[in-house]
């Protein structure tokens, strides 16, 4: 494979990468052993963010923009003609160590569209991460986002792996998702966060008896919704919210503004904003 290919490669996949903001890191520790690269200090990487919303110092990329699916307010979204792209397993673990040597990263923000199946796609996200930490032994933070629909057997291994997991729910409210992404079901999205949740818990009372059980997604989970797609009202988000914090002791949810670059029937126009109702009015 070319230079000028993987160049044009990057371009894309970075570019598709760029409206995913929860990429910060906070509350993984991984240490540094055997003389390998990189070391997660627990303080959190992911500390500065261009005006697009990217996290300058991590390699935030896309595995493909290919994706089975035709979700309204995705700019990957299976009907709309743009140019399509899908890195190999090795190439992402070269341009992740690669990036690193030269100082210009401190560690991988991997997603990815969907092609084939929910599994397909979480498994080769899963052989990145695995490849980085057993075959380059490289201790930098990774962030691993769950395909919904995946496997208990994949999330369990993901975060044998990744430092933090995140599988976005997208939009608010149930209405809104069937609204917007109605080949999506909201379970498929919740299996995995709650198996993240269970494996974690697990971990920790493990970790009293057996000091040296393997360490599992220290820095936990994460979520994100977008808003401004819908009609949300400020309550739905902040109910939908708590309930993600309460159910699965997520770290942090992130709220994504709409960005409008497509244009839908089902969408605000380009242009509009969706304005919510404030609690209490």
């Amino acid at each position: 494979m070319s230079f000028e290919r993987i160049r044009q490669k990057l371009s894309i996949l970075a570019n598709a990468a760029k409206y995913d903001v929860s990429c910060a890191s906070s509350g993984g520790k991984r240490a540094n052993t055997k003389k390998g690269l990189g070391n997660n200090t627990g303080f959190g990487i992911c500390h500065s963010y261009t005006e697009d919303g990217r996290c300058v110092s991590l390699l935030k990329i896309l595995l493909t923009n290919h994706c089975i699916y035709d979700c309204a307010y995705c700019i990957t979204r299976k009907s709309n003609d743009i140019k399509r792209a899908a890195f190999k397993i090795q190439e992402v673990v070269d341009l992740t160590i690669n990036f690193y040597r030269r100082n210009y990263i401190e560690g991988l923000f991997l997603s990815s569209g969907i092609f084939k199946n929910s599994d397909f796609t979480m498994e080769r996200l899963v052989a990145v991460a695995k490849k980085l930490r057993l075959e380059e032994n490289f201790n930098g933070y990774i962030h691993l986002k769950s395909i919904p629909g995946a496997s208990d057997e994949l999330m369990r291994e993901a975060g044998l792996y990744a430092d933090r997991l995140s599988v976005n729910i997208e939009i608010p409210t149930k209405s809104g998702l069937k609204l917007l992404a109605p080949d999506k079901k909201h379970e498929d999205f919740i299996k995995p966060m709650q198996k993240v949740k269970n494996e974690i818990i697990q971990y920790k009372a493990e970790r009293k008896i057996i000091k040296n059980t393997p360490i599992y997604a220290p820095a936990g989970q994460s979520t994100q919704m977008i808003i401004g797609a819908t009609g949300e009202s400020d309550r739905d988000i902040m109910y939908s919210a708590t309930y993600y914090y309460k159910k699965f002791n997520m770290r942090r949810v992130y709220y994504s503004g709409y960005i409008p670059v497509m244009s839908d029937s089902r969408l605000p126009s380009l242009g509009k904003i969706v304005y919510t109702k404030p609690i209490g009015y």
